[in-house]
């Protein structure tokens, strides 16, 4: 009975060998469709509308034809080994297969034989196909609307308002750049589609390359804020910034290790966080009122009618609401008032006092232009000397510094009309943070720590 079993076994044997030589005779078609933005690489398969062409999966007949279409590349693997792929759509045929046919060209009598061998080789392998040969197609296409968002805020050197913490979130895309080295870094010889899910995750489940963008984008953002300068709000205008930048980090990672690169960033919102939101008002309010004098004094005003506002609607009665404001009055509010007011009342002083130091600049340039008037009542003269009595041409006066109630011409350090003393010197930086203005005229509130110039 043994024997019996051997004989039919090997029976068996060879002609399951010839019948699937003989079906891997016929020469297949490949083709593939856009992959789309969800497949990265998809195992071609033979058409088989006709019907004819029962062999092996995983043999492709020499001869065979592949139709490889825009945006696609194509990789021929034999025994697990890419030997060949290319990038550019066309028609091609596969001449290198280790599979022959009697029907890939006209010597008949050369492939017969080649194909006799292959099918000896299937004999010892009990009916087995002892080889392995596919067709890939990898998706070239850019990879787009990949969200993502920073689960904790991050640091920003912004130049304008230090180091602040924000919020990001936008999208980015990427493309697969080598599709060899994708093929064997990543994919690797799948039997059916390797999807975009695969590779990225989800937002909320992220698979390493998404989280190793999320852990690129602080180094990023020190590179825009402490390098380049540019404030956290004009980020989303910076896209082919971000883009090189998130490039040059990722390179090692994504297009030598993988064979991908970031193609597109962009951001959607960039939000600071509760502290840095305060913080940035109060540097927007300081500088505000420290560079208008006018919307500082309206500020004030503005707060003491709110105040009073508040006092005519308190549940004790108006009369101990006002009593509260001049208590607060009393305590400071006058004193913001006065400052504002007078800050006001200096920079129309300033411009009062300008206006008759220009006008007697003007007086002066005409007199000299006219000649000058003797003590003794002769006009036109030009001279050093009066040309009617012979005195000298008097000094000029000197024309000293103007007080604040309105006398000019002080020389000393006191006026000369009411007493005040010589106003000091504006200061030419802040005493704080030691900011100094390019032009020399320092504001009345530093724009850089908000410090009250005095």
């Amino acid at each position: 009975m043994g024997l019996i079993s051997l004989v039919a076994n090997i029976a068996g044997t060879v002609g399951s060998s010839i019948s699937s030589e003989i079906a891997d005779q016929y020469q297949e078609v490949f083709s593939c469709d856009s992959l789309g933005e969800k497949v990265l690489v998809h195992k071609g398969a033979a058409r088989n509308e006709k019907g004819r062409n029962k062999g092996s999966t995983d043999v492709i007949t020499q001869g065979s034809v592949i139709f490889v279409p825009e945006g696609t590349a194509l990789l021929l693997v034999d025994g697990g080994q890419v030997i060949d792929f290319t990038d550019k759509a066309g028609y091609y045929r596969w001449d290198s297969s280790t599979s022959p046919s009697v029907l890939s060209d006209k010597h008949f009598a050369t492939n017969l034989k080649k194909s006799i061998s292959d099918m000896w080789d299937r004999m010892r392998a009990a009916g087995e196909i002892t080889k392995q040969q596919r067709v890939y197609f990898v998706n070239l296409l850019e990879m787009r609307d990949n969200n993502f968002g920073t689960a904790t805020p991050l640091p920003y050197a912004d130049p304008e308002y230090r180091n602040i913490y924000v919020r990001i979130n936008g999208t980015f895309s990427y493309r697969i750049e080598n599709p060899v080295q994708f093929f064997k870094a990543i994919s690797g010889n799948v039997s059916g589609d390797f999807t975009a899910e695969q590779l990225m995750g989800s937002p909320a489940s992220p698979k390493q390359p998404r989280q190793e963008f999320l852990d690129h984008l602080t180094e990023v953002l020190n590179r825009c804020g402490g390098q380049d300068k540019i404030m956290f709000a004009n980020l989303p205008s910076e896209q082919s910034r971000l883009r090189k930048y998130m490039q040059d980090c990722l390179d090692e990672d994504w297009l030598q290790a993988r064979g991908m690169v970031v193609e597109a960033v962009a951001i959607n919102s960039i939000t600071p966080d509760d502290k840095s939101r305060e913080r940035i008002e109060q540097i927007d309010s300081a500088k505000l009122y420290g560079s208008d004098a006018n919307a500082l004094a309206a500020q004030v005003a503005l707060g003491q009618t709110e105040a009073m506002k508040l006092a005519g609607n308190n549940a004790n009665g108006a009369v101990n609401g006002l009593m509260g404001v001049g208590m607060m009055q009393g305590m400071g509010g006058n004193n913001a008032t006065a400052s504002a007011l007078q800050m006001m009342q200096n920079n129309n002083a300033q411009a009062a006092a300008a206006a008759p130091a220009a006008a007697a600049g003007a007086a002066v340039a005409g007199a000299a232009a006219a000649g000058w008037t003797c003590e003794c009542g002769h006009t036109g003269n030009t001279g050093k000397f009066c040309s009617e009595c012979g005195k000298p041409q008097p000094a000029p006066a000197a024309a000293g510094w103007t007080c604040e109630c309105g006398h000019t011409g002080n020389t000393g350090k006191f006026c000369s009309e009411c007493g005040k003393p010589m106003p000091a010197a504006a200061p030419s930086k802040c005493p704080n943070c030691g900011y100094a203005p390019a032009d020399g005229k320092m504001p009345k509130f530093c724009p850089e720590c908000g410090t009250k110039i005095e």
